[in-house]
């Protein structure tokens, strides 16, 4: 999360106040939940236990000015499913970057260019090769070297939705074996592992910790509201989970007609037949007559309507946000889908570690960063370069905007086929 009340072309200090960045103090919790309130309008209903659970566990770090807490931001322990080079994914893992947020009292005034201008440092420091997030104001990060590395649509499916699979998909969806259950702590080992396993069908899923997971099914009243307990459906294959997705459904009555409306915040399966066989289910269950879930452009969910349905779904939005922490670390962890000899000018003004010329090569599949004295045959930012990471931007697209300049011809043809992926990134989990 991140808060829009900082976000300005540039939040330098219009004052000579300093502000300092210090990890939080373990007594501090509740206070930083007052701040997280405050910033955020929240309506306090959740009890008080409940959002000290909240507080993110990897690190938190406060900012301070005038002696009072100015701001806050914190990071969870996630896997990020990068591309292997050869049209799948493997988990690697970053700081999923959250409370993002700056006392209403100190906005303006340089708190957050502080905080993430630690935090980034910080995450590198960790042995972390990258730093992913979910942005409530897209004008906020880039500036940081963030970039959009994926983007998905709002599908709204009405009920009963036909999906047209090919045959031998739709003969193994029969094959799956579907279960609807009541969310609950003891379901987090198993689907766990299973995400795990999901999370390497398609580059960009983000796997929460089985801690997290296991929050996230346990039932919370008060913050449910209206709707029924979250409840989970579950695909099976030959007694292995091949997918699930958590359901939340809001029941109307509008005269004598019930309806409502199903929404799915998290959903991983580990092949398309699972996918559809989870589909097939939930558009189909009573008392549902629109499901809304969040997809990528090309999955296969939206590719089996007939043409492209305009009443489908809404406009593209930004899923998530990833940033190169340590460029040579990250490097060698992507997997590339052509060799590669190329020379990069990278620009990076907040860490410095990563910018400079480098020599990029790859050989079946495993790429390397060396620092080269050699003339640049392409310059890239930094947030530019995240923006492809996954595989929802060409960097091609990106030299024709003027956003990567091409200093030898062919330079950006041969890096874009490096890091080519067969499908967009996958939509990431909110965390």
């Amino acid at each position: 999360m991140s808060t829009p009340d900082d976000a300005p072309v540039t939040d330098a200090p219009v004052t000579g106040d300093p502000v300092t960045v210090r990890p939080a103090r373990p007594d501090e919790a509740p206070s930083l939940v007052d701040l997280d309130d405050l910033v955020w309008a929240e309506s306090e209903r959740l009890p008080r236990e409940v959002r000290l659970r909240s507080v993110p566990t990897r690190t938190v770090l406060v900012a301070t000015r005038e002696g009072e807490t100015a701001g806050v931001t914190g990071a969870w322990d996630v896997e990020v499913g990068v591309p292997d080079g050869r049209g799948r994914a493997r988990l690697v893992p970053a700081d999923g970057v959250t409370w993002v947020g700056v006392h209403p009292d100190h906005t303006r005034r340089g708190v957050l260019t502080a905080l993430i201008g630690s935090q980034l440092p910080a995450t590198r420091e960790a042995g972390r090769a990258l730093s992913v997030l979910k942005a409530s104001d897209s004008g906020i990060y880039g500036r940081f070297g963030y970039g959009t590395a994926s983007t998905v649509l709002r599908a709204s499916f009405a009920g009963g939705t036909t999906f047209a699979a090919p045959p031998e998909i739709q003969e193994l969806a029969d094959a799956t074996r579907t279960r609807l259950q009541t969310a609950g702590p003891d379901l987090a080992p198993r689907l766990h592992a299973a995400w795990r396993r999901a999370a390497t069908d398609r580059a960009g899923e983000v796997v929460r910790t089985e801690a997290d997971l296991t929050r996230n099914l346990t039932d919370v009243p008060e913050h449910r509201g209206d709707r029924e307990p979250n409840r989970v459906l579950v695909a099976t294959r030959d007694d292995e989970v091949v997918g699930f997705a958590v359901v939340r459904r809001t029941v109307t009555e509008e005269g004598s007609v019930l309806g409502g409306r199903a929404d799915v915040p998290i959903v991983t399966t580990a092949d398309a037949a699972a996918r559809l066989a989870l589909a097939q289910r939930l558009t189909r269950l009573d008392l549902v007559t629109r499901t809304d879930w969040w997809v990528p452009a090309d999955d296969p969910l939206v590719l089996w309507q007939p043409g492209w349905p305009r009443s489908l779904a809404d406009g593209v939005v930004d899923s998530l946000w990833l940033r190169l922490v340590d460029l040579p670390a990250a490097v060698a962890l992507r997997g590339t889908a052509a060799d590669l000899d190329v020379v990069v000018e990278v620009a990076d003004p907040v860490l410095p570690e990563n910018a400079g010329t480098w020599r990029w090569t790859a050989r079946s599949g495993e790429g390397r960063l060396e620092r080269s004295g050699e003339q640049a045959q392409l310059s890239v930012d930094v947030g530019d370069l995240a923006s492809v990471w996954l595989g929802g931007r060409s960097l091609g697209a990106l030299a024709v905007a003027g956003r990567v300049r091409e200093h030898a011809p062919g330079a950006v043809a041969r890096l874009d086929a490096a890091l080519r992926t067969p499908v967009l990134p996958a939509q990431s989990v909110d965390f």
